[in-house]
């Protein structure tokens, strides 16, 4: 595999992931819109929330509430599409 190759393959990657994410981010939060505060349940339910609450978590840490919204999900999608954006330029300049 040459260099070339590798940096197409992994950036590639970084937005296929970066989207995978973003669109469980966003299934989560229309799912939360639909289950009003009840635990979650069902496997996709679980699986979303297994799979962004890492995300979400860190997000949670920096100032995140404006009386009762929750702008936890809309730092996450901003931070994670920032850090792609960051490491596709690191492996252009590779």
């Amino acid at each position: 595999m040459s260099k070339i190759q590798f940096i197409n393959f992994t950036a590639n990657f970084v937005v296929i992931f970066r989207d995978v994410v973003t669109y469980a981010l966003i299934a989560r939060i229309i799912m939360s819109w639909f289950s009003m505060g009840r635990p979650v349940q069902g496997r996709i339910s679980l699986f979303l929330k297994d799979a962004t609450d890492p995300i979400l978590n860190i997000a949670k840490k920096l100032p995140h509430k404006i009386g009762m919204i929750d702008l936890s999900p809309l730092i996450a999608l901003i931070g994670i599409d920032l850090l792609s954006r960051l490491v596709i330029i690191l492996l252009a300049k590779i």
